[in-house]
């Protein structure tokens, strides 16, 4: 903590600056500011053709500095990943908590599924993680569909403790509905179906196998 003489925007009174949260901040705004560019340089170009120069260039900072956040390109584009992965769960999960019975939480999930894969920045997204074959990006991976499923499990218990849903071993269900899910980006992007068509599809066939 530094005491600071700050008389022009406090009558001359002395202020406790706490110059570490400032500059832990500033770090983590510069490394997002580095992800997000990274990611961007990437789904351009291809994750193995953006350089650690090319990407400092981007940014405006010097190699060097940037070796100070990241110690490669993959790294970056894994953080940006990730960041949009957590925002991605957490807008889910408060979609979900909007909906009253599991019914329409099962139907809300499946369009805030469908619609996050309609978009072009989901396939971005996932070419560059099939690019990043490394352990760090495997894992990732899994926890990001390790959230989504734990939402989508919540929800199955849910209709089957209020006897809605038939039932069966949650774990199993929920696997079994996230296969279907994957088959949502076929019908979107393979047989260019209409988003809200591809949304009713899926959930009636969802609904359909586990309804009582």
């Amino acid at each position: 903590m530094s005491a600071v003489d700050d008389t022009a925007g406090n009558g001359g009174e002395v202020v406790d600056v706490d110059w570490g949260t400032t500059v832990t901040v500033h770090k983590h705004r510069q490394l997002q500011r580095i992800a997000e560019t990274a990611f961007d340089l990437a789904a351009r170009d291809g994750l193995s053709n953006v350089s650690m120069s090319s990407l400092a260039r981007a940014v405006g900072i010097s190699r060097a500095t940037l070796y100070n956040y990241v110690p490669d390109v993959a790294t970056a584009v894994r953080a940006h990943l990730v960041t949009r992965a957590e925002a991605f769960h957490a807008a889910v999960a408060a979609a979900v908590a909007e909906e009253d019975g599991p019914q329409a939480q099962l139907r809300r999930y499946v369009r805030e599924q469908v619609m996050y894969a309609a978009g072009e920045d989901h396939r971005a997204a996932a070419a560059l993680a099939e690019a990043d074959r490394t352990t760090h990006g495997e894992a990732s991976t899994t926890a990001h569909l390790a959230r989504q499923s734990g939402v989508l499990e919540d929800i199955l218990a849910h209709g089957m403790s209020e006897g809605v849903f038939r039932e069966a071993p949650v774990a199993v269900q929920a696997a079994l509905t996230g296969r279907v899910l994957y088959g949502a980006d076929d019908l979107l992007h393979r047989l260019g179906l209409p988003e809200d068509t591809v949304v009713e599809a899926v959930t009636r066939f969802i609904l359909e196998g586990i309804n009582r």
